[in-house]
Order: structure tokens, then sequence, then C-alpha cells
């Protein structure tokens, strides 16, 4: 029973910490990327590819370690309506946040890798266009 209080405790506070970072990161997460009127054309579109590819850099190990607690205690709270043995409960822990961690990371690599690849083309092709146009002496492009 000790070792299960001291998982348990131990858990917490990383499911604690992983969703205050969370928070903390969403709510700054397009900052960087915000308007402003002195910016360049290649700022520009250097903040546009920043957002389409916000996903694939996000941490998720920590939404999966949220999720595994929810799960774990959704499981034994009310599914089996009793205390996991500290075995348990860091078996369901791992394996539920290894599982979410590889769906989560598969789905947005998926999902996100297209998107930054076709942001990237239509960016080479705007940076081509202001070339052959001779509408904008081109800074460095990143």
């Amino acid at each position: 029973m000790k070792a299960l209080v001291v998982l348990i405790v131990f858990s917490l506070f990383w499911i604690i910490f992983a969703i205050l970072r969370e928070r903390k990161e969403q709510q700054n997460a397009y900052i960087a990327a915000k308007k402003r009127d002195e910016d360049s054309i290649s700022s520009s579109l250097r903040k546009i590819r920043y957002c389409v590819t916000y996903d694939l850099r996000t941490i998720k190990w920590r939404r999966s370690l949220i999720s595994a607690g929810i799960v774990s205690f959704m499981l034994f709270a009310l599914v089996w309506r009793r205390l996991p043995s500290s075995a348990e409960f860091a078996t369901h822990m791992l394996i539920i946040t290894a599982v979410f961690s590889i769906v989560w990371t598969n789905f947005s690599y998926t999902t996100g890798k297209d998107a930054a690849f076709y942001v990237d083309n239509n960016i080479k092709h705007i940076k081509k266009l202001l070339i052959n146009n001779r509408s904008f002496i081109l800074p460095n492009w990143d």
C-alpha cells in the first residue's frame, strides 16, 4: 500500500507538471507568428510555416501522460471499482502512456507532414514568383 501511495504521488506530480506545461505552451503557441506591421515578406512566410508545423513540434509524451492518468483513474474507479496494486498502476500508466504517445506521434506526423510539405512548396512558389516578377528584392531566405 505504501508503494502505491508513493507511485500515485509521483505520477500526480508528473501529470500536474505536464498539464501546467501544456497550458503554458498552448497559450503561447502562436505568439511568435503574430503579424507585425514591420514584417518583411520573408518573415511573414516563416511565420506561416511556423504555424503549420506547430503540431509536429509539440511534446506528445506530456499529452499521453495526462491521458494515461485519466484513463487509469477511470478504469480502476469506474470500471473495476477498486484500488490498484502499485504494479498494476505502474503497468497501466506505462502501457497507456506508450500507446497514446505512439498513436499521437504517428497521427501528428502523418497529418502534419503533408501540410508542411504543401506549405513549403507554396512558399517556394511565392519566392519564385517574386524573383521572376522582380517585384521584391529578396533578402536571405531562410
